[in-house]
């Protein structure tokens, strides 16, 4: 699978037709043994509608069985992205989706394409799938978000320039948060799984010791260093918060929009005239912060400069910017007992987190992945690299950590013994609290977060 145009076929050879350099640096391709292409067009779409394809190539052919209501749920997502845009930047557009547990997973934006990565379970089992539900429809964003419309530091004019990556919280918080939306409203999650996926980002946000030194901007200047950072010590240092942190940002962004015009308008209007303009192949309309506030001043008028830059520039807070949840709705809080999606995400994973009772993110094996400043294992002494053995006692699992974290509530103890290179240490914890998982709940305001996430398209 490729965007690239193709001149001829003959048996298994393929002639591309000639494209400039920009054209096939921007055109990956897929192959595989085990592959399997679907339409995802709209069946009534116009004659003139670009062609959308997801391409997958995966390690069995089991994993292309891809049920026909997630399909279905595809091919809404194409009719959703019409609705929100407007307008297509693209002869046609093909998910280049490879399936395997062998390789990194993630996504790579292309104007016509995206280079997506996942489980080999991804499109079989409806677990793996939630959990990386946002991926496609994240990637399937930038085609008119930083693809079309990409900030004038990124858009150089050639390999050799290095890149500015100052408004890397449009270019991939935007994307964060419409590709959040758009997932909801293509039925990809239910409202309650966005709700927790929300949760979670919020919560992990909002315990962030680097917010006391370190602003959001900084994080989109450094993310050369970011991307690529270890995870220990991630609550301290931060890490490439203009994704999640974007996504808040501009969930409260919209939400001002619908309150400032009563409901008339929203992020979708932004969108349309800043994204849509007419259809066409793809082409590159670079845009500066100005240029972003002068749109959204002429869709709801605000100070929308300095909404921004509080926002981006903002340290010694140890609040995430939570407007947007509150204004639809909805308040973080802090229950005893996961979500739904939180233990989906830790049984994929096969991480656990602890984070939000006595700070500590863990391997399955007990190994610590990141330990929270100011949080009670880190005030013991306890740190990023070391690796719980035992629990009051008893041999390491995370349902015996969990059973001990709750039962402080009831005056229980919490002492861990943990490996540190070749030593052994106990620790005890001081901590009375019980287990804490992340979840939004109701706050007496108007639901106006539920009302994003519906869908446009019938």
């Amino acid at each position: 699978g490729t965007a690239l145009p193709v001149a001829k076929t003959e048996g298994n050879n393929i002639e591309f037709k000639t494209v400039s350099l920009t054209t096939l640096v921007d055109s990956p391709v897929l192959a595989g043994r085990h592959f399997r292409r679907i339409e995802l067009s709209p069946g009534s779409a116009p004659a003139h509608y670009p062609a959308h394809y997801l391409d997958v190539a995966a390690d069995t052919d089991d994993a292309l069985n891809a049920p026909p209501e997630l399909i279905a749920k595809y091919r809404q997502l194409v009719k959703e992205a019409q609705r929100l845009f407007g307008a297509t930047h693209y002869r046609e557009y093909h998910f280049l989706l490879a399936l395997s547990d062998q390789i990194a997973h993630f996504g790579l934006e292309h104007h016509e394409s995206s280079d997506d990565q996942a489980r080999l379970r991804f499109l079989t089992d409806a677990a793996t799938h939630m959990v990386g539900a946002t991926l496609l429809p994240h990637e399937f964003v930038h085609s008119w978000n930083g693809k079309y419309r990409r900030p004038q530091g990124l858009a150089t004019p050639d390999y050799e320039q290095p890149m500015k990556g100052d408004l890397l919280w449009v270019y991939e918080g935007l994307t964060e948060y419409l590709g959040w939306v758009l997932a909801a409203r293509s039925g990809l999650v239910t409202p309650a799984q966005s709700r927790e996926f929300l949760a979670l980002d919020a919560a992990t946000l909002d315990n962030r010791a680097g917010r006391e030194w370190r602003p959001l901007a900084d994080t989109a200047v450094a993310a050369q260093l970011l991307y690529s950072a270890r995870s220990d010590w991630e609550s301290l240092r931060r890490g490439v918060d203009f994704y999640n942190e974007g996504l808040l940002i501009w969930l409260e962004a919209d939400t001002i929009i619908r309150k400032q015009t009563q409901g008339r308008k929203s992020i979708d209007d932004f969108c349309r005239a800043f994204h849509g303009g007419s259809s066409g192949p793809p082409q590159v309309k670079p845009y500066t912060f100005e240029n972003l506030t002068e749109v959204l001043n002429a869709i709801a008028p605000y100070d929308w400069t300095g909404f921004f830059e509080t926002r981006l520039n903002a340290t010694g807070t140890d609040r995430a910017p939570l407007g947007g949840v509150e204004t639809g709705g909805y308040r973080l809080s802090y229950a005893d007992k996961a979500s739904d999606g939180e233990k989906t995400r830790e049984q994929i994973s096969r991480n656990v987190s602890v984070a939000y009772s006595i700070g500590l993110r863990l391997n399955e094996d007990g190994s610590i992945i990141d330990a929270l400043p100011e949080m009670a294992a880190s005030k013991a002494g306890i740190s990023p690299g070391m690796k719980i053995v035992a629990v009051n006692g008893r041999e390491y699992s995370a349902d015996a950590l969990r059973a001990a974290i709750q039962n402080t509530k009831n005056g229980g103890a919490l002492e861990l013994l943990v490996l540190n290179g070749k030593a052994l240490s106990t620790f005890t914890l001081n901590y009375r609290d019980g287990e804490k998982y992340p979840r939004l709940e109701r706050n007496g305001q108007p639901p106006l977060l539920d009302e994003i996430l519906k869908p446009l398209v019938p």
